[in-house]
């Protein structure tokens, strides 16, 4: 993480690649180095102990590799799993807003059909103050 927020996948990718292509850079420069001083440095050793040093090299060569690939895997996984559970919590809150959205239409409808109620009631109400401005009987029943 950096100071300021997650660290950003595509950098961290982009670095984990630049580190990839340095090793594949370096690797062989290294292995021929390190050949080149068990060669100087055993001049007179028999080719056998040569043979195991630069199988021992190899070995060392293949694990570090291994180690870096294992590392590798291991970041991807976790970008993976941070992922799931972004989707998750994304998920969730919408589940939640698609509840409350459903909650308030339905108080909605039921404040429309109110409102209709007393727009009936309140037209009835005008309807026979008119009829008694005018002089007329209520209607029977109103």
């Amino acid at each position: 993480m950096t100071e300021h927020g997650p660290p950003d996948a595509a950098s961290e990718i982009e670095e984990v690649k630049e580190i990839a292509a340095d090793l594949r850079a370096i690797l062989p420069t290294r292995i021929e180095a390190a050949v080149q001083r068990a060669l100087e440095a055993h001049e007179g050793a028999p080719v056998d102990t040569r043979v195991a040093e630069l199988h021992a090299l190899a070995l060392d060569t293949a694990q570090r590799t291994r180690a870096l690939a294992a590392d590798v895997r291991a970041d991807r996984i976790s970008r993976v799993e941070d992922l799931e559970v972004v989707v998750d919590l994304l998920a969730e809150g919408l589940g939640a807003v698609r509840g409350d959205v459903a909650r308030l239409e339905e108080r909605s409808q039921r404040v429309e059909k109110e409102l209709e109620r007393v727009t009936w009631a309140l037209d009835r109400v005008g309807t026979q103050l008119e009829r008694l401005a005018e002089g007329d009987p209520p209607a029977p029943g109103a």
